[in-house]
């Protein structure tokens, strides 16, 4: 076999290392990227030559790679595409632009005429000078500065203006228009490349045109057209072609940018409207303005003493609580017009026109109601729902009306009642308020809640309700819990009031709070309570003490009444004491007549335990061992204490509380106060019922 194998090793043995050298390279993968990276070259040129399906194989793998490329990083494509793209884009809108405008100029141009005229009169109204406006209007825009901004810093790198001695902080513009571009972004929840190409600041415009490193802002007055926005991103270009290494690594040093100083001066760009095309036109125009002032001259007179009198009824107007002026048309040769709200309760405007000296006849009034809410308004409204008697003072704070002085009860009430219910009117508050009682009304009030019996009578005096006569307690008992629920009364004079009690009632009111059992008897006799039979120890400790309370029982007397349960704790205890254990001579065990007898304690112990918690007792129960006197005396307590022990086992056994018992060895003594008995009726266990429970060996 060793030769055989030696012979195939000679044979195939150069087979057999390219085999494994073949499998190495199709298990080991990196080796296999090595090998095909050196053959994809020349694969992919040769598939190129022949024809287009590597082209068609690797097109979709292409295009996924790109869109997931974009959506992760789009700004390394919108910076590779935006050089070529941007400038074409904005060429082709400005020429789309430049021709609207062009439109619109020479429509705007051919509508309007006079200048010079309007131009004056617009100096007369804004107080400018002629010159001014001249120049404000003549011209059509002009570029005043040009900054230079860093994005990443906010600093000013560059800064340009039309007039040399014009002196900036531009480090201080250029952050607050950074500050501003961010605000903005924050608060639209624009993206981190939004920008705010342009703002309006009173007569002058701000342009922006962002950069990928730097931005340029333009200040502008007049109204510039779309082609200077292409030229200043044409300029920041340029600044971004030649700087733009610079701007990408700026650290502070913004003297490397003075060289790109002529692409921002030539963005100060400027343009006027031509001169006027002859000088007939200006002649006509101060014609047209002579006319003009002398018709002004002639009417500014009249103008102004209506004026007056129409100003001085609009103030009395806005003035007047419950009036709000909405809409005004002041006419001279129609009538005028006054539109608003007006609070019914308020006054009426005629008279305050004419006050003003205006001719009421020739004002129309157009009122909608609505209901004021301030203070005169909401004050007239309470008190022409609410009579205000005299001595009582109201003052209204907030939408609280204030109450003080004094006042009848039923006005207060029916304030109480309706006052929350007047628009205005939040809270009521009465501050140091004096309620006056009609007594008549008050007894009519009591009469009517608690009907008098026959001889009774009642009368009211400084809300105290005097009562007479006699009178069942079933009507004095409601009359003294509810009559001080009626207003004006304070307290109850019973001292001329006799009051009468029915047995039969007072009977019925004891059962129905105490309970009557079926044993016992009960009977009242002129406030008396006789109690007879037999009842429970809790009912008993219920009845003592509070039996009285009830209206009409003076007193208790307990004829013939047992207490059950101090019944049942006597007898048990008595049985319980008079039983006796009896043992074999100088022995613990139990005597047949002793286990017989003991057999039948646990149920009368239970027994003595259930009366005893009923009458509220604590007992406990002494287990007393004896022995005759034939051994010696400690022979002797030690019998008695194992025989008291086995007594106390027993009882336990039998699920008695253990801390209940004391078991006690009496040796051969006899306790004190019992007789001598027989030596053989001396070896025994006895029991006594102590409570508390006795810690003393007699």
């Amino acid at each position: 076999m060793e030769d055989f194998e030696e012979l195939r090793r000679l044979l195939l043995g150069r087979e057999q290392e390219q085999i494994r050298d073949l499998n190495s390279r199709i298990e080991d993968k990196e080796r296999r990227v090595r090998d095909v990276s050196v053959v994809l070259p020349h694969a992919v040129k040769l598939s190129l030559e022949k024809n287009n399906e590597l082209d068609r194989a690797l097109q979709p793998s292409v295009e996924n790679s790109l869109r997931i490329a974009i959506q992760k990083k789009p700004e390394i494509f919108v910076e590779a595409f935006y050089p070529i793209i941007g400038p074409i884009v904005r060429r082709s809108i400005a020429e789309s632009l430049r021709g609207l405008l062009q439109s619109l100029n020479q429509t705007l141009e051919n509508t309007f005429s006079w200048q010079g005229l309007k131009w004056r009169l617009e100096a007369l109204r804004t107080g400018k000078s002629f010159g001014e406006i001249v120049l404000l209007r003549s011209m059509v825009y002009r570029v005043e500065q040009i900054f230079l901004i860093h994005r990443e810093t906010s600093l000013s790198l560059l800064y340009v203006a039309r007039d040399p001695t014009a002196s900036k902080d531009s480090d201080m513009v250029a952050g607050m228009l950074s500050a501003i571009q961010d605000f903005a972004r924050d608060s639209f929840e624009a993206g981190a490349d939004a920008v705010l190409e342009e703002f309006r600041v009173g007569e002058l415009e701000v342009w922006i045109a962002p950069g990928r490193h730097a931005y340029l802002a333009a200040v502008i007055r007049g109204s510039a057209p779309r082609d200077l926005r292409l030229a200043l991103q044409e300029a920041i270009e340029s600044v971004h072609i030649l700087k733009g290494a610079e701007l990408a690594q700026f650290e502070g040093d913004s003297a490397v940018f003075e060289s790109v100083r002529p692409e921002l001066e030539a963005c100060l760009r400027a343009q006027y409207q031509p001169a006027a095309s002859s000088q007939s036109r200006q002649i006509k125009a101060w014609l047209a303005l002579a006319g003009t002032a002398a018709l002004l001259l002639s009417t500014a007179w009249m103008a102004w003493k209506s004026d007056g009198r129409w100003r001085d009824f609009l103030q009395r107007l806005n003035a007047e609580p419950g009036l709000a002026v909405t809409a005004k048309k002041h006419n001279w040769f129609l009538k005028s017009r006054v539109e608003g709200l007006r609070d019914p309760l308020a006054v009426d405007p005629a008279p305050l026109a004419a006050a003003a000296g205006l001719d009421p006849a020739r004002l129309i009034f157009q009122w909608k109601e609505y209901l004021a809410l301030d203070p005169v308004s909401v004050r007239r409204r309470f008190e022409t729902r609410f009579s205000v008697p005299a001595g009582s003072e109201i003052t209204l704070k907030n939408g609280v009306v204030e109450i003080a002085g004094t006042a009848p009860f039923e006005w207060i009430e029916q304030v109480r009642r309706e006052a929350l219910f007047v628009p205005g009117i939040s809270a009521l508050s009465e501050r140091d308020l004096t309620l006056l009682y009609n007594p008549a009304r008050v007894l009519e009030k009591f009469k009517a809640a608690f009907a008098l019996p026959a001889g009774v009578v009642a009368d009211f005096d400084g809300g105290t309700l005097a009562l007479s006569g006699r009178a069942s307690y079933e009507w004095v008992a409601p009359v003294r819990e509810g009559a001080k629920r009626i207003p004006g009364i304070t307290a109850i004079s019973e001292k001329e009031l006799e009051v009468v009690f029915d047995p039969a009632r007072v009977l019925s009111r004891f059962e129905a709070r105490f309970g009557l059992p079926e044993s016992v008897s009960a009977s009242v006799e002129e406030g008396l309570l006789i109690l007879s039979g037999e009842a429970s120890h809790a009912w008993l400790a219920r009845v003592r003490p509070a039996a009285t309370q009830i209206a009409g029982i003076s007193a208790i007397r307990e004829q013939s009444l047992v207490d059950l349960d101090e019944q049942t704790f006597r007898q048990s205890k008595s049985v319980i004491e008079t039983a006796l254990i009896y043992f074999l001579p100088n022995k613990e065990n139990f005597a047949s007549e002793g286990f017989v007898a003991l057999s039948r304690l646990p149920d009368e112990i239970r027994r003595l335990q259930t009366a005893a918690k009923r009458i509220g007792a604590t007992i406990g129960i002494e287990i007393r061992g004896s022995a005759d006197a034939v051994g010696s005396e400690a022979k002797n307590i030690d019998l008695s204490e194992r025989r008291a022990k086995a007594v106390f086992d027993f009882l336990v056994s039998c699920g008695l509380d253990a801390a209940m018992f004391k078991p006690l060895g009496l040796g051969a003594a006899l306790v004190p106060g019992e007789k001598a008995a027989p030596e053989q009726a001396n070896r025994r266990v006895a029991f006594r019922v102590v409570s508390p429970p006795s810690s003393v060996a007699p």
